[in-house]
């Protein structure tokens, strides 16, 4: 990210001026499927879909897609012919080069006759099979029932944690969200026995980090992918910020999820609002002073304080007569010598709680 002050890209329509920082967003104790569903499509491996499908089965020729987006094919898939080999795919058909990738890799299996059945809805077992071979393991490592053992071996590995189907069950959106996501952050074969690390995890070719609890670390996505922090003021429309259809977006205010309309009621009835976004999957992350975990406060800057050691770096700003620590570096660099903002100056700042539960701010925004 970048370290020094920059104009929002939005100012010169809206007249909403804002100064990149730090993105206030906090480490997630657990993943909701929202969250999950946000990083497979930041990083391309599925597409947007609206919640209503979530139950919806997902077809074969769907997965395919996903299963190549999914792998370090995600990039060539634009090179190949629309080709199929499968008398009932059209050559023509959005998903031909996805299928024959697919069925090349051995992800997934012709039926007798050579049929693919791309509208046949993809079933556990068959995913299962897909999801394995692409973290590295073939039919030499099972012996015995071939579906009854990958099932098994997919329970111990994690690969299939929230997705409640049998193996002859079909899979919906909600499913692939969460077995597409797990595989992100599964061992592959070769580390199977290792310690999970950002190296041995299959989400590595993607750029996934991990958490200390082993699960994905969606900050590092999300941020790479976020445009802000834009100034919401009273009486404006989010849509005078946001890229995207509002009624298409969905929505967290001060770390909870919420709507636009309470979002637009919160930049009427107090201060700004401070907003974040990320086009790709219509998400909005806003800030407003009516937060308890995270929120804004908006006053006039009384004084600027260092430490006796660094008189270059600050470590705490007084805001309406109250002083708040200083969360990160670009934070420091807002208010240090080289930034623009000193004594007297208006500002709207955001605040999350550090491990001592004191307010700190972490982000600004003019």
């Amino acid at each position: 990210m970048n370290r020094r002050f920059m104009y929002g890209t939005l100012a010169a329509v809206t007249g909403i001026v804002s100064i990149v920082s730090y993105t206030p967003l906090t480490a997630f104790a657990s993943t909701t499927l929202n969250q999950r569903k946000n990083a497979l499509i930041s990083a391309k491996i599925i597409e947007n879909f609206d919640v209503v499908l979530n139950e919806q089965t997902v077809t074969r020729a769907e997965f395919a897609k996903m299963l190549v987006m999914a792998s370090t094919y995600h990039t060539m898939v634009a090179s190949e012919s629309n080709v199929s080999v499968f008398s009932d795919v059209l050559s023509n058909s959005q998903y031909a080069s996805y299928i024959r990738i697919a069925a090349e890799q051995g992800w997934l299996s012709a039926y007798l006759g050579g049929l693919f059945k791309p509208e046949q809805g993809i079933k556990m077992a068959e995913a299962e099979k897909a999801c394995l071979s692409l973290l590295g393991y073939t039919n030499e490592v099972f012996s015995g029932n071939l579906v009854n053992n990958r099932h098994a071996k997919s329970t111990a590995i994690g690969l299939i944690e929230n997705v409640p189907k049998g193996v002859n069950e079909y899979l919906t959106y909600e499913d692939c969200v969460n077995l597409l996501y797990n595989l992100m952050k599964t061992n592959t074969y070769a580390n199977e026995t290792a310690i999970k690390t950002d190296n041995t995890i299959y989400g590595k070719i993607f750029g996934y980090e991990l958490t200390d609890n082993d699960d994905l670390n969606l900050l590092s996505t999300l941020e790479a992918n976020l445009k802000g922090p834009y100034l919401l003021k009273q009486d404006n429309s989010i849509s005078t910020i946001i890229p995207f259809n509002k009624k298409a977006g969905s929505y967290t205010l001060n770390g909870e999820s919420s709507t636009y309309d309470a979002i637009e009621d919160a930049a009427s009835n107090s201060d700004p609002v401070v907003v974040y976004y990320n086009s790709s999957t219509k998400s909005v992350y806003a800030y407003s002073s009516s937060g308890t975990k995270m929120g804004t406060i908006t006053g006039t800057i009384d004084n600027i304080y260092y430490s006796s050691t660094n008189l270059m770096t600050p470590t705490s700003v007084e805001i309406g007569g109250v002083e708040y620590p200083i969360g990160n570096d670009d934070v420091a660099y807002a208010f240090s010598v080289y930034g623009s903002l000193g004594k007297n100056e208006k500002v709207t700042v955001v605040w999350s709680l550090d491990s001592e539960g004191k307010q700190e701010i972490t982000a600004v925004a003019k």
